[in-house]
């Protein structure tokens, strides 16, 4: 089990901070920054960076819109809801792409498309018994490529979960394991 594997850390649970949301979103934001900003974290040689397109309002501040993502839910960026069950796993997100290697982060890619019909292809990084989902786009610029998280997030249903090892379980079929 990969629960016996990855050290993931304690959750970080807003009554620790004493009820007090803006102790407890500062103690987010330093795990945010130092796993996903100053950690040098890397997938497949490349490196790894938060997907950081706009600034988001989120409870009167505006935080990255990667940041915002990972600690809320929604369909609409601007009506997203604090999500506890995610801002308690904020630190499982480099822990899960540093040991993509382990049998139990199953890794494929999947094509989706952008609002303009576009066909986006990412990896995906589905680690079941975290139940979490990172998605991981691979970009170009001038500097080189790398990857951007485009989100993160938990998994819950059982349909949601089977669908997730189908999608890993049909990738694998007609492509292999990923290469990393």
């Amino acid at each position: 089990m990969c629960r016996e594997v990855i050290n993931f850390p304690e959750l970080m649970s807003f009554n620790d901070y004493g009820g007090s949301y803006d102790d407890y979103e500062d103690a987010l934001l330093e795990v945010y920054n130092a796993d996903l900003w100053n950690s040098n974290l890397q997938f497949a040689g490349l490196n790894v960076r938060p997907r950081v397109h706009k600034r988001f309002e989120l409870n009167g501040k505006f935080l990255d819109w990667t940041f915002a993502h990972f600690t809320s839910k929604g369909p609409v960026d601007e009506d997203r809801e604090l999500d506890l069950n995610r801002c308690e796993r904020i630190g499982y997100v480099k822990l899960i792409i540093e040991n993509a290697h382990l049998d139990c982060v199953k890794i494929y890619e999947n094509t989706r498309f952008d609002r303009n019909g576009n066909p986006i292809t990412s990896v995906v990084l589905w680690c079941e018994c975290a139940n979490a989902k990172i998605v991981l786009t691979k970009l170009q610029k001038e500097w080189g490529e790398y990857y951007v998280i485009t989100t993160f997030y938990l998994v819950n249903s059982v349909n949601k979960i089977n669908s997730h090892n189908k999608e890993y379980a049909d990738y694998v079929a007609a492509n292999g394991e990923f290469p990393h």
